[in-house]
């Protein structure tokens, strides 16, 4: 599988929903930064919501480290891990992953669910 496919567009209001709640929680200094950002690609699976984030159109994929670092349930129930990854400036990549590694994660979890993994552990 592909690491990614290439899909330029503006940011869905749910994806800005989802980034703005994140970075309120937990970095702060990037909530400025969501007007600005770009999709640029999308998961090479082609299914699941994980996009891949840049400063404009033409921004090369940058790998960036994990940052944010959540889970979610989905409408029915299932855990959905959520990782924020990026650099000192800004979010490179939003990711949705099965917490089982068995299931296709085909949504995004329910905001109102999000806890951050290290509460989870506590």
């Amino acid at each position: 599988m592909k690491y990614s496919i290439p899909d330029k567009r503006e940011l869905t209001k749910s994806e800005i929903e989802f980034l703005t709640f994140l970075f309120e929680k937990e970095k702060s200094e990037w909530t400025n930064l969501i007007r600005n950002l770009k999709v640029i690609a999308r998961c090479g699976c082609g299914k699941c919501p994980t996009i891949i984030l840049g400063k404009t159109f033409d921004s090369e994929i940058q790998k960036g480290n994990l940052i944010i670092d959540y889970v979610g349930k989905s409408k029915s129930g299932e855990l959905i891990g959520i990782s924020v990854f990026g650099t000192e400036q800004m979010p490179t990549e939003l990711e949705f992953y099965s917490i089982d590694g068995e299931s296709e994660i085909l949504e995004r979890p329910e905001i109102e669910t999000l806890k951050s993994i290290t509460e989870n552990l506590t």
